[in-house]
C-alpha cells in the first residue's frame, strides 16, 4: 500500500472540506498528532479508522487509497496508458524501459 499517496489524498480532501487537522481529528475521535502522522505517511490508520476518514470526508476509500482513478493523474490511468504504449514492445525493450525507470527513481531518493 502506498501510504504517501493515502496521506496526500487525505490532506487534499481535508483541505477541500476546509477542515483543520484539529477538526478532522475531533470528528474521528483521534489525536491531531495521529492525523498529521497519517497525512505524512508516518502513521498507519487501521481499516476502521480509514473507513471513518472516508465517511467524514465524504469520499470512497478507493479514492483515498488510489486517487481519482478517472483522472489522468490517477494510477489506473497511468498503468493503462503504459500498457497501451508498450503493447508491441519486445521483451528486451520492456526490460530497457524498466531499467530506465529504476534509474530515474534512484535519482529521486
Amino acid at each position: 500500500m502506498n501510504y504517501e499517496l493515502l496521506g496526500k489524498n487525505i490532506r487534499k480532501q481535508r483541505k477541500a472540506k476546509q477542515y483543520t487537522l484539529e477538526q478532522l481529528a475531533e470528528k474521528l475521535d483521534v489525536s491531531t498528532t495521529f492525523v498529521g502522522q497519517i497525512e505524512r505517511a508516518k502513521g498507519i490508520p487501521s481499516l476502521d479508522t480509514l473507513v471513518k476518514i472516508a465517511n467524514v470526508l465524504e469520499i470512497s476509500t478507493d479514492s483515498l487509497l488510489f486517487g481519482d482513478l478517472n483522472s489522468k493523474s490517477g494510477s489506473s490511468y497511468f498503468v493503462k496508458k503504459v500498457a497501451e504504449l508498450t503493447d508491441n514492445f519486445t521483451s528486451n525493450e520492456k526490460e530497457l524501459l524498466i531499467k530506465n525507470i529504476e534509474i530515474i527513481n534512484s535519482f529521486r531518493k
